[in-house]
């Protein structure tokens, strides 16, 4: 994977850190020395992040001569990323490249633990994250989830038709059925989804041509007997779930049979824990 940042960003992430300058630094009168700093992992994990600490690195005027890639396995004591350069460039770069690459390995992290949860009774489902990540932060998360083995349900608004109850507020009187009807009219080769939350109104956009079925907030036992009923009558749907699903719970979910598990949960766990080691060079 590269990096998904880009120069201004970067930019922005070290003036937000360095403001004017490096006091500590200067005041020594080291800014000009020589040194390597090195990433360390203190924990076992998954990676992310290491392509945009290395472009945090680069973009102080330092040289990343090792990295090891998101998605990589890691334990601790694992070195994931070197770069050399001046003690200024080490040091204005170092704590905003390790929080990069501790917040978003603790996303891939969590990530892989419910990929692997759900796929231990279901192997064919798949675990997608939502967009309601952190603002300003989407497309680190989003890296994060696929270095993890998830999915991205839908990057933007742009991404599919998905409908909810909040659109039909807005849709005249006109029910679910008649609403999914005339957006298979209109949207061409595009999917129609839509979020239900009975089996009632999964059975009605079923039959009015749904493309996919999302389950809102179901408890597993009620979904696994929805489930089935649906496949009975429309092969050819693909059925998820969201709402509420999380490591703790996402094997039940996935013993249901369904096809994708809708989740915002990686987008909250705890950073992965690492260090910066810097080192003298002649």
């Amino acid at each position: 994977m590269r990096g998904v940042l880009f120069d201004s960003e970067l930019e922005s992430l070290l003036r937000d850190d360095l403001h004017h300058l490096d006091l500590t630094t200067v005041y020594m009168g080291v800014e000009s020395e020589r040194g390597v700093a090195r990433l360390v992992s203190r924990s076992r994990g998954v990676l992310a992040g290491v392509e945009e600490a290395a472009d945090v690195y680069e973009k102080a005027g330092a040289t990343v001569g090792y990295l090891l890639g998101s998605g990589s396995e890691v334990s601790s004591g694992a070195v994931v990323l070197e770069a050399e350069g001046r003690a200024s460039s080490l040091h204005a770069a170092w704590r905003v490249a390790q929080a990069l690459v501790s917040y978003m390995s603790g996303v891939a992290t969590y990530t892989r633990l419910m990929v692997e949860a759900a796929r231990r009774v279901n192997p064919r489902v798949v675990v997608a994250t939502t967009r309601q990540t952190p603002p300003g932060f989407r497309r680190l998360w989003l890296k994060a989830v696929l270095a993890g083995g998830g999915v991205v349900h839908r990057q933007s608004l742009s991404d599919e038709i998905l409908l909810f109850r909040n659109h039909l507020v807005f849709a005249g009187g006109r029910g679910l059925g008649e609403v999914v009807r005339s957006l298979k009219a209109r949207v061409g080769y595009k999917r129609v989804g839509v979020e239900v939350g009975s089996l009632e109104e999964a059975l009605e956009a079923a039959e009015a041509g749904a493309d996919y079925v999302q389950f809102d907030h179901v408890d597993p036992a009620t979904l696994r007997s929805w489930v089935s009923r649906l496949r009975s009558e429309f092969s050819g749907v693909s059925i998820g779930v969201g709402g509420g699903v999380d490591l703790e719970n996402v094997g039940e979910y996935a013993s249901t049979g369904v096809d994708v598990i809708v989740t915002s949960a990686p987008y909250h766990a705890k950073p992965l824990s690492f260090t910066t080691i810097m080192e003298r060079r002649p």
